[in-house]
């Protein structure tokens, strides 16, 4: 591949991927996530009751909310220094995302058996390796949160670790949210360089016209 033909591959990947390149904002994410996991997982040191899933579960939902509070700052800082493009969602990805969760919630509901935790790791499993395939090699860090929540379910009770099976899907979320800020971190540089390299040549053209 020529120098010509890896500088149009990496405008491409800017022009349509820019709104995910915002990395910062999975970083906070990925932050609140692991804070508000983590601290409910700790919460039987001050005399809280033992954590369960489904405690866990609301914990990850609570967490949001700082990152309602503090996501239009970083909207806003990506407007200003990034610019802005026009988005418009596809109407079509509910209805993929909807029959999807109804079949994990029928096969908890119908099978009990299936360990605790399994639908988050086969979700953020899928959606990691998807990406990573999809912008190899620039994004190829995203299999770094495959690994991540692999192994956090291989050492929980529910993948034969020594774990208690009541912090599987705690310590899922908690992998998921520490792996999310090196992800974005590296999605925000990825944008830096992409920009910087995507006016590179009319910078050069202006410095040849005075």
């Amino acid at each position: 591949m020529t120098m010509d033909q890896k500088h149009l591959d990496r405008i491409k990947l800017l022009s349509a991927r820019f709104r995910e390149l915002h990395g910062l904002r999975v970083a906070l994410t990925g932050a609140c996530i692991a804070l508000g996991s983590g601290g409910y997982l700790i919460s039987p040191l001050i005399g809280a009751p033992q954590p369960t899933n489904n405690g866990a579960i609301a914990a990850m939902l609570a967490s949001f909310v700082p990152v309602f509070v503090l996501m239009p700052r970083l909207n806003r800082y990506y407007a200003e220094n990034f610019g802005r493009q026009v988005w418009k969602p596809s109407k079509y990805l509910p209805l993929l995302l909807v029959p999807f969760w109804i079949v994990f919630f029928y096969l908890n509901a119908k099978y009990p058996e299936i360990p605790a935790g399994t639908p988050t790791l086969v979700i953020v499993a899928l959606a990691s390796i998807a990406v990573a395939i999809r912008d190899w090699p620039w994004r190829a860090y995203y299999l770094g949160v495959t690994a991540a929540v692999a192994i956090g379910f291989a050492v929980t009770a529910s993948g034969g670790g020594p774990l208690a099976p009541n912090l599987t899907v705690g310590m899922l979320f908690i992998l998921v949210g520490v792996s999310f800020v090196p992800v974005g971190v590296l999605d925000h540089l990825l944008l830096v360089k992409l920009m910087k390299e995507s006016r590179a040549p009319a910078e050069l053209n202006a410095s040849r016209w005075p």
